[in-house]
């Protein structure tokens, strides 16, 4: 039901009651009620006094003003850094800031060259079926050129006796070889051992990882002279300490100018001062073994990947490069810089066990890590309060272990052949007891 007006009907304000009109805001309510509201408003800004409200408010613009000069000088760095990057680059032959992964070109063209850590897996584990195969190899030469056993004797038990020649000179080559009780038993045993084709075979990857770690990687060999690749080894140390990132393009720039290949006096140096006695009875040639030479430079292509590579990481970026290590023999087994070729159940039972040989070393990356302390902020003298003077720049070398050392602990290598009790007899050493354990 529709309501409709009658005709002649007019609204007017006299229509609305009295009481519905008082309830209708007017122009005076609405004036006398911002009056009062200033009035309240006037009352609470006079509790704060007017000195401390104006030190307050100079306050808060001191502090506005130093934010806003450290932003400045925050965006003055980064644009610093940036042409220090684009000058890094052009230096090292690009005009791009892109890094790009060897064997792959950027679009650009330029940029420079780095490693990954699948590439890294790749090439080392390329060279260690290569320095395996060589001791293989080795090793069965030494077997093959034997004399025969005695007639109506079993050849097996004569076997191993060819190995001891090579066994002994492993002995005197291998650093720290004193502080394993399997291998010292084994020299007072005169190596009489029928496992010692495993032994030789895993010290002859020792020696080689030696080589390869303090004779290739952790020195700069760049050109055929010994005396000039120390000093460049000393100055890149030099540069490293002061200016990380300077160090590592000069490093870059070096090795983009390094020798292509080792000539034989520098590769017989290098034999000579890490294995002498076991080059001079595998190699007993005035010249290089082919084997030996195709090592030697898959050891050399290694390095030179390493140390010309762009290594980015930590705060000076670009700053990283890689370093080798080789675990000792004897030395405790240490899950985060060693991983086990064959599974050890001494370990896994709580049992201590030591490293029996090395047969491929390890790789970090060492990264300057910039630790200078961020100025302090002070609202009434500034940041840093320091009397201008800026904060020293600290630095902070870290490693990160990129590849884990291959190694084989002692137990693996005795295990085997039950020998335990008579290497524990001959090396006078309790802890040697090394009972048959399945691995």
């Amino acid at each position: 039901m529709s309501y409709h007006p009658q005709p002649g009907f007019q609204y007017s304000p006299s229509t609305f009651s009295s009481s519905q009109r008082q309830q209708q805001p007017t122009m005076a309510n609405i004036l006398n009620h911002q009056d009062s509201y200033s009035v309240s408003a006037t009352q609470q800004q006079q509790l704060v006094g007017d000195e401390e409200y104006n030190r307050l408010l100079k306050n808060y613009k001191l502090a506005h003003l130093r934010i806003e000069e450290q932003r400045s000088a925050m965006l003055e760095q980064e644009k610093q850094n940036a042409a220090l990057r684009k000058h890094i680059m052009l230096l090292e032959g690009g005009d791009s800031g892109g890094a790009t992964v060897i064997g792959v070109h950027s679009a650009g063209g330029g940029g420079g060259s780095t490693v990954d850590d699948f590439t890294i897996k790749n090439s080392s584990s390329s060279l260690e079926r290569r320095i395996n195969r060589w001791a293989a190899d080795t090793l069965a030469a030494h077997m093959r050129s034997a004399p025969p056993p005695p007639p109506g004797t079993d050849p097996s038990a004569f076997q191993h006796l060819a190995l001891v020649p090579l066994a002994e000179a492993l002995y005197q080559d291998v650093d720290n070889v004193a502080a394993s009780p399997f291998i010292v038993g084994l020299s007072q045993m005169g190596f009489d051992y029928p496992g010692l084709g495993i032994v030789v075979q895993s010290l002859l990857r020792h020696v080689m990882s030696q080589l390869l770690c303090d004779g290739i990687v952790n020195k700069l060999l760049v050109t055929n002279s010994e005396d000039a690749n120390q000093e460049l080894t000393k100055l890149h140390e030099q540069l490293f300490h002061r200016e990380p990132l300077v160090a590592s393009v000069w490093r870059r720039q070096t090795f983009s100018a390094a020798v292509d290949s080792l000539d034989p006096e520098m590769s017989l140096s290098l034999f000579r001062e890490h294995m002498p006695h076991v080059f001079s009875l595998i190699n007993p040639s005035p010249t290089i073994a082919p084997e030996l030479e195709a090592v030697l430079d898959a050891s050399y292509v290694y390095s030179r990947m390493l140390h010309k590579s762009y290594s980015p990481g930590g705060a000076l970026e670009g700053s990283g490069f890689y370093r080798s290590f080789v675990c000792q023999v004897g030395s405790p087994l240490d899950p985060t810089q060693l991983e086990l070729i064959k599974k050890c159940y001494r370990t896994e039972r709580g049992e201590p066990e030591r490293v029996g040989a090395c047969l491929f070393p390890g790789l970090v990356k060492e990264t300057a890590i910039d630790t200078t302390p961020l100025p302090s902020l002070s609202i009434r003298h500034g940041p840093g309060a320091q009397n201008g003077r800026q904060p020293l720049k600290k630095r902070e070398t870290r490693t990160l272990v990129v590849r884990r050392a291959q190694v084989i602990c002692e137990c693996a290598l005795a295990a085997a052949h039950g020998v335990g009790g008579a290497v524990r007899q001959a090396s006078g050493h309790p802890s040697a007891s090394l009972s048959p354990q399945p691995q």
